[in-house]
């Protein structure tokens, strides 16, 4: 019983955490990571059954968790320890009175300037102020308050998909060669339905030239990925791979969450499914300044975004899928005024 509760535990870091955020925004001009961050529950509690301790308050509140995704990988044009940006924010908000989660992807290059640092990318939090100024700067510019962490190490990936024998997704017509990364970046993929093993499904995430929007068109790939990771984990064969995904899971990733929060979080996550997790990606525009590419996000509109989801009233969730589609576009048609007045 208690090798089952070990396994059990995990697999809300795997489905919940880990699972949503895994899928990296990888590109090749990424800094190398030179530590290797570990999950904060102690090795001790892992041989005992724990004891659940609900994450939600009496009231239950919604919960904010800001997923982070470093990228560890060697595929750097030149190596800088001081440098860990971080390549991936979601902001993952789980509702125990509706039992949904919704996932905002913060694009990494959205203009943000950093408290104390000529910086003006949010995601250069991480790199100046580790994550303390992360957080912080994700909650100054959502509004709102980060209650957990999580943070996973792009090495992770690989390992984390071969480990689940695969996973199987349509990739496009795509080849793009780059001797001067280090190792050299060469991807080769044929127009199908094909299932990746790790290293496949790393350089699919790498994708971005292909999408005319790139970065945007990147995330939605991210987040289809996502969703065939979350469905294959909660296939019934996935207990017998869980001891492997246990490891990976106590050497990639790092969580403010205590072992007994885990312990219900995993429960939790048994009971939502597909329809019941909602992904949003901010959108945006383009903008140079001083030469460097900037992504330009209304702030209102992205915490409209957010409180949306907070504020949605029950027969909203009735909503048909054109009507839903008609809200959207909407949204974005507000957005992108608020762009061209400021």
């Amino acid at each position: 019983m208690k090798r089952f509760y070990t396994i059990f535990v995990s697999l809300v870091i795997l489905i919940l955490l880990s699972g949503l955020a895994l899928a990296f925004l990888m590109v090749p001009r990424g800094e190398e990571v030179a530590t290797t961050t570990t999950t904060t529950t102690k090795k001790e509690e892992v041989n005992k059954e724990p004891r659940k301790i609900n994450v939600f308050n009496q009231n239950k509140d919604p919960i904010n968790v800001l997923m982070i995704g470093l990228d560890s990988s060697k595929v750097t044009y030149e190596v800088d320890e001081n440098s860990k940006r971080a390549d991936t924010l979601m902001l993952l908000t789980i509702d125990p009175k509706k039992n949904k989660a919704h996932i905002i992807s913060i694009p990494r290059d959205t203009y943000y300037k950093l408290k104390g640092y000529d910086n003006y990318k949010i995601n250069a939090g991480y790199s100046r102020g580790g994550l303390k100024l992360q957080i912080s700067s994700v909650e100054d510019f959502m509004d709102c308050k980060i209650d957990h962490y999580i943070v996973v190490e792009y090495d992770a990936v690989k390992e984390f998909v071969d480990a689940i024998g695969g996973v199987e997704i349509y990739t496009p017509e795509y080849s793009y060669n780059d001797p001067s990364t280090i190792p050299p970046l060469e991807i080769n993929f044929h127009e199908g339905v094909h299932n990746l093993n790790g290293e496949d499904a790393v350089k699919y995430l790498r994708i971005r030239k292909y999408y005319e929007d790139q970065d945007i068109g990147r995330i939605h790939a991210q987040q289809g990925f996502i969703m065939k990771v979350f469905e294959k984990l909660k296939n019934p064969s996935t207990i017998f791979k869980l001891p492997k995904l246990v490891s990976i899971a106590n050497r990639y990733v790092k969580t403010d969450f205590s072992y007994g929060q885990l312990s219900y979080l995993a429960y939790y996550a048994m009971s939502l499914e597909k329809d019941d997790i909602e992904f949003n990606t901010l959108q945006g525009q383009r903008k140079v300044l001083n030469n460097i590419d900037y992504y330009k996000v209304d702030k209102d509109y992205a915490r409209g975004v957010l409180k949306e989801f907070l504020n949605r009233e029950e027969n909203e969730e009735n909503l048909t899928e054109e009507e839903l589609e008609k809200k959207k576009e909407n949204e974005k048609a507000r957005s992108q005024l608020n762009f061209e007045s400021q």
